[in-house]
């Protein structure tokens, strides 16, 4: 019987035609490029990166151009110069990390072109971007014949499974990433054999060692630079999901981890439903989505997300379940409680009663507004009842939000608009995917 793997290498790997108009544009914009270098008189080369270089790529790829900058040219011309050779592609958008790039389209392909200073040795890089074209040179100096399959194997499966990609939205693996493991362990199912027994701190190093101590969940030394952690955008839940996928896959192999099912978004009706189901409740925050990057606006989602989180505990409040994403045109928070209603009337603690500031504590609450009752001595302490700010999350959300951090492109687009809704205000048909996903808390391949 034909293994899973080989029907979805049939599925994955390009055919010869995909490949001969996939390098033949390739090399169309690379000649461009070089005459545009040539014209503006710049000491500069046009590096093919990513999978491409490499043979290890999928269907329809992305296109990575790098163009490289001798190293005495001023990072402020690098800059412009590169900007400017990326208006060779079609419908460019600049694109900004630690210095900007240019995002577009190419004869039917997504390309990059993103320039870099022209080094030999990492110690020599000037910009983040520097190391890649040594990355590819190790990658093909080190992969076996028939390894660039297995990394295709690997690829595919990261991301059927929801871990491929080590941008901010994701946080899981590169391609990068998965290229080293391969070349580490050498084939897909010997990585899937490895990751049974990860665990957070395993420290995985190809030849370099490792050249200072690194704090993620999953380390793998970049062999090109001692001082990198290629791993380091790996989320302590993505590196769980990749363990517990990695044992369910061997065993029972299934082309469901490759080509999982498309998630079905469920009715309002059925939300709604699903909602007094749970006897649980709801909140859901939607602030629209400034017009930043991904990679800028996601940090951004999560530091919200968690501000939130700290403001609800602070008040008393205990999630029993929360997410956040951008959906649509919104950053979308979601939060499920068991008890959404509290009591008016709180216990605060105050200090020991010998305390040498403990008269500020009885300064301070015998003259509020809020107190209803004491201070008193409960054990060793002084404790008063008090009124709570507010009775229910949305109320207290309502009160409080301009208070908290939520980043720095959030903050002015919450002062303009914020939606806060409870309970069955809050499944609305815009988020219904959002919703579903929610509440469906299976993984990919279960589906």
């Amino acid at each position: 019987m034909e293994s899973v793997e080989a029907r979805v290498l049939r599925r994955i790997v390009p055919r010869r035609d995909e490949e001969e108009r996939l390098h033949a544009v390739v090399h169309e914009l690379t000649k461009t490029l070089s005459e545009r270098i040539a014209a503006r008189g710049l000491d500069a080369k046009p590096i093919l990166v990513g999978s491409v270089a490499k043979g290890v790529h999928l269907h329809e790829p992305e296109v990575d151009l790098f163009v490289a900058f001798a190293r005495d040219t001023p990072r402020e011309k690098l800059e412009s110069e590169g900007l400017a050779l990326g208006d060779v592609l079609d419908r460019p958008v600049r694109m900004y990390a630690e210095h900007p790039y240019t995002r577009g389209w190419y004869k039917g392909f997504e390309v990059e072109v993103v320039p870099c200073y022209r080094i030999t040795d990492a110690t020599q890089r000037m910009s983040a971007v520097d190391r890649t074209p040594l990355h590819v040179d190790f990658v093909l100096g080190h992969l076996g014949e028939d390894q660039g399959t297995e990394v295709r194997l690997l690829k595919a499966w990261a991301e059927g499974i929801g871990v491929y990609g080590a941008e901010a939205k994701i946080r899981g693996f590169s391609g990068y990433l998965c290229e080293l493991l391969v070349l580490k362990y050498g084939t897909f199912r010997k990585v899937l054999e490895a990751a049974k027994g990860w665990r957070p701190g395993l420290v995985i190093e190809l030849g370099t060692l490792a050249g200072r101590k690194f704090e993620e969940p999953f380390i793998v030394v970049d062999p090109v630079d001692g001082n990198r952690n290629v791993a380091s955008a790996v989320s302590a839940e993505q590196l769980g999901t990749f363990v517990h996928a990695a044992r369910s896959y061997l065993m029972r192999s299934s082309p469901r981890f490759f080509f999982p099912r498309a998630p079905k978004s469920k009715t309002i009706a059925q939300l709604k439903a699903l909602l007094r189901s749970r006897s649980t409740h709801l909140l859901s925050v939607a602030i629209p989505a400034p017009p930043i990057t991904e990679d800028v606006l996601y940090p951004q989602v999560r530091k919200a997300h968690k501000s939130i989180l700290e403001l609800l505990g602070r008040h008393g409040f205990e999630v029993l379940n929360s997410t956040s994403c951008v959906d649509g045109g919104d950053v979308l928070l979601v939060f499920e409680f068991e008890v959404f209603e509290l009591p008016t009337v709180q216990i605060h603690d105050g200090p020991p009663v010998w305390v040498k500031n403990s008269e500020d504590f009885l300064r301070k609450w015998t003259r509020s507004s809020r107190r209803v009752a004491g201070p008193y001595v409960r054990g060793d302490r002084w404790i008063v009842e008090v009124r709570r700010e507010a009775a229910d999350p949305a109320t207290l959300l309502r009160q409080k939000y301009r208070t908290l951090s939520l980043g720095r492109d959030l903050d002015p687009a919450a002062r303009k608009k914020i939606s806060i809704r409870a309970d069955p205000d809050a499944v609305r048909k815009e988020h219904s995917a959002a919703l579903t996903a929610f509440f469906d808390r299976r993984f990919p391949w279960e589906r």
